[in-house]
């Protein structure tokens, strides 16, 4: 695997050879529709993926009451309720009345042994090639600003298959054409002309969950499902049904109350060369359709046929030089979260291909590479290192794919790379496993890819009034560990120690509180981010209780994924809940004071932020100078404070601690580079060797070993690693703007546009150990405060249309105002 820069701010990735999983194969996508594409014996197969397509069945009918807050503090201090995090044997130290209550309000709750809800694989495209034809050189390019991929197929005979491919930015279709050449066309088969392409669109049986269990443990040694309920019944079989002379495959779904009567998706192919005919497949019950040349008996071919023989036979037969054969097809897959549904939608794309359908392909070419082209308008980075620069491309390619706002994202893992039932059913994990893919987005300048985790927030927020209102007796939303694209008041997580995690309800909405940091859009924030940190905050404003001493107390609390010991003082402000709690009501106040209301609210959180209880416990975050402190906790998440150094000497080298997972590598290195702990001299080399051990063909990163979980799918979590790549370069976390503040002096870098808090956007660059170039470009007219890029040299600071300086400086933390849209340029002085 290799990515090669074929001209100026032109990326693309190459495989050279065979990839054999969709996890690891290259990803086209809008958005919504996603591909991953990858390779069989003598076929290329495209495997669909859309963030909507769920098994949303919830089975909440055997689960026990939910367990309410005062009901775990009795418990707790009344009982010494003890237990595992995940399960297990229940002991109440203090001898319990209801042992029956007491054991099923600790363990998961029977509905999360069904294997779902859950997403679901939409099908694939398979191109097959005559199976004579062996061993082909293969050469697969992602041309990540073109947003399509071409693969080239290279017999020692001569013959070639070239194949490119793209999906249509916002309709949700994808391309295929084809080239297959270098072939004699030799003397025809009996009866039947040449095929030498042949192509099946297919959607397959959903599996029992016994028998994808034991294929599972068989394949990985992973017992993951084997504890799966073996009642639990698949979907029903997919079909093939005929709609105004189209044939289309259908997935039907159960009803849920997001889709009462039912979700279903439409998968069809659109061609004007090829015959579309359903395949008979028998007791696998699949959904199958073959994509090819007509292939019944032809009198004129018969007759030229028998004069080829007789050509042949009198020895007058001349050579037929190698002759090539095109084609192209378009897939639709329409959904019922389409505008209209999956059959309106289905009609609209088809109608659009019905008359001339290769020049409406020729203009969706070209929509996609304009898309394309504007997207990669907004960034760049160049760097020295190319694991750092390709990286940055490749990921942010990805997050392009599967994120966009309108859609439903995914969970844990990519949709064109999910299997039929997923770990952790692929939820939407809201701790770091489903934020952490956002974490970049804003300071790469792609604000819009913050929206589809509000949408995520929606799913949330309606059974979090519910917890907050009946279970835990407060105003506001509690946040659970884990969610899903369904609309239900039942908690999907209704008992502790998981479901009753209050940190939680300050880890998720951090998010929307950055995306005004560094937008200021103050329509946003008074419609969308404001409600949702108030309604956190309120959650908090209640939980917490005012005790004797004068201080706000949290119990019960606990620390992430952590059993209960039975005592009231362990379970007694953790330290992980205080400082969410903290974290929570900071971000509530300050939105507050932005759009001026809730003056009320205002005072309330102030007080209890000042008075809240020292947490206790085992502590992630090491300790920090008081001014320091102060600093860190008001304006730096929590997950992003200073914690143990990863080169601690006592713990392995950088490059081992990370050789079994790196699904917490994201948090180490912004904690380690916010707190002046990373020493770019040294680390910035372990990293690389680190970020080139864990990324795949395609360019993602692989966040858990492969020998415990398996080929899992393509976890989302991944894309997050450009956040602390771009922290690098560019940091503004304290609302102070710091150029290369963690780069290496001997690596050159540039960067065009990344996004800073403010709303400004900075370029500049690194060359032979100094850094030139700096503009800033103000979207809001903030005022700017910026760490001197030269130390204590004099600065001007220069309009950059009227060329005139505004502002002139030798302090080693420049602040001046700013207009809207104008950009200023540095310049040392002395130039």
């Amino acid at each position: 695997m290799r990515l090669k820069l074929i001209a100026e701010n032109e990326h693309v990735t190459v495989i050279d050879g065979k990839v054999e999983l969709p996890e690891e194969g290259l990803i086209l996508g809008n958005g919504d529709l996603s591909v991953s594409i990858y390779q069989k014996r003598n076929q290329i197969i495209w495997r669909f993926g859309k963030g909507d397509v769920w098994d949303r069945r919830f089975m909440a009918d055997e689960d026990p009451e939910p367990l309410t807050m005062d009901e775990l503090r009795h418990g707790i201090a009344e009982e010494g309720w003890s237990c595992p995090a995940y399960g297990g044997d229940v002991i109440a130290l203090k001898g319990t009345k209801n042992p029956k209550r007491a054991h099923e309000a600790l363990q998961m709750p029977p509905s999360s042994l069904y294997p779902y809800p859950t997403p679901k694989p939409a099908g694939e495209l398979s191109l097959r090639w005559p199976g004579d034809l062996r061993d082909p050189v293969i050469t697969q390019k992602l041309f990540i600003e073109q947003a399509r991929v071409e693969i080239v197929f290279q017999w020692p005979d001569g013959e070639q298959l070239a194949v490119n491919c793209f999906v249509h930015p916002e309709l949700n279709v994808l391309v295929v054409d084809w080239n297959f050449s270098g072939f004699d066309q030799g003397a025809p088969q009996p009866f039947f002309k040449d095929v030498p392409i042949c192509l099946s669109l297919y959607r397959w049986a959903d599996p029992a969950i016994s028998e994808f269990a034991a294929k599972w443990k068989a394949e990985t040694g992973n017992p993951a499902f084997d504890g799966m309920n073996q009642s639990a019944t698949p979907l029903p079989p997919p079909s093939v049904i005929e709609h105004n002379s189209h044939l289309i495959i259908e997935q039907k779904f159960y009803e849920d109350e997001l889709f009462p009567d039912g979700f279903r998706y439409w998968l069809g192919c659109v061609t004007d060369r090829l015959n579309v005919e359903k395949c008979d497949t028998g007791p696998l019950k699949e959904a199958r359709l073959t994509i090819a040349p007509e292939t019944a008996m032809d009198l004129d071919f018969i007759s030229e046929f028998m004069r080829i023989d007789q050509q042949l036979r009198d020895g007058t037969m001349e050579y037929i030089e190698p002759k090539e054969y095109r084609g192209w097809v378009a897939l639709p897959l329409t959904t019922s979260s389409d505008n209209g549904g999956a059959e309106q939608q289905f009609d609209y794309i088809c109608g659009l291909l019905k008359n001339n359908p290769e020049a409406v392909i020729k203009q969706w070419k070209q929509e996609n590479n304009a898309a394309a082209e504007m997207f990669w308008s907004h960034s760049s980075i160049k760097c020295s290192e190319q694991t750092i620069e390709k990286l940055w491309y490749e990921l942010l390619h990805a997050g392009r794919c599967i994120y966009r706002e309108g859609t439903v994202p995914p969970g844990l893992f990519m949709p064109s790379t999910v299997h039929d039932y997923s770990m952790w059913h692929g939820d939407y994990h809201s701790n770091y496993n489903i934020q952490q893919p956002f974490w970049g987005f804003l300071t790469a300048n792609h604000p819009e890819l913050d929206q589809p985790y509000f949408k995520i927030g929606e799913f949330f927020d309606r059974m979090g009034k519910k917890i907050a209102r009946d279970y835990c007796g407060t105003r506001g939303v509690f946040i659970q560990i884990s969610g899903y694209p369904i609309l239900t008041e039942n908690d999907t997580c209704a008992t502790g120690p998981m479901g009753r995690m209050p940190y939680m309800t300050g880890y998720f909405p951090e998010l929307y509180w950055w995306h005004y940091l560094y937008t200021q859009d103050i329509d946003y924030l008074r419609g969308r981010g404001y409600p949702f940190l108030r309604d956190c905050a309120l959650f908090f404003t209640d939980y917490l209780k005012l005790g004797e001493d004068g201080k706000y107390h949290a119990f019960p609390s606990c620390w992430g994924e952590e059993p209960y010991d039975g005592t009231v003082e362990k379970n007694t402000d953790a330290r992980q809940t205080i400082e969410y709690a903290v974290s929570c009501m900071n971000m509530a106040l300050r939105a507050a004071k932005v759009l001026d209301k809730d003056h009320d609210l205002q005072r309330q959180w102030r007080e209890r932020i000042d008075n809240i209880a020292k947490g206790k416990g085992e502590s992630e975050w090491r300790p920090l100078p008081e001014a320091s402190e102060k600093r860190h906790r008001e304006f730096n998440a929590p997950m992003f404070r200073p914690g143990e150094p990863y080169r601690n000497p006592n713990k392995w080298s950088f490059k081992r601690r990370w050789w079994g997972w790196i699904d917490k590598l994201t948090i180490a290195l912004m904690r380690d580079i916010r707190g002046g702990q990373f020493a770019p001299e040294h680390d910035f080399t372990e990293l690389v060797k680190v970020l080139n051990r864990w990324r795949r063909p395609n360019g993602l990163t692989w966040n858990f070993p492969i020998r415990y979980y398996g080929y899992a799918g393509a976890w989302t979590e991944g894309l997050g690693i450009i956040a602390p790549i771009q922290e690098l370069l560019l940091q503004s976390w304290d609302g102070t703007i710091k150029i290369f503040p963690a780069w290496p002096k001997d690596i050159d870098c540039s960067f065009k546009q990344l996004r800073a808090e403010g709303a400004f956007l900075v370029s500049a660059s690194k060359k032979n150990g100094g850094i030139c170039d700096v503009m800033i470009e103000s979207l809001a007219g903030c005022k700017c405060v910026l760490v001197n890029p030269w130390g204590g040299s004099s600065v001007s600071i220069i309009e950059n249309e009227s060329n005139r300086t505004v502002f002139e400086s030798n302090k080693s933390v420049l602040t001046f105002e700013t207009q809207k849209n104008k950009k200023y340029r540095l310049e040392l002085s002395s130039q």
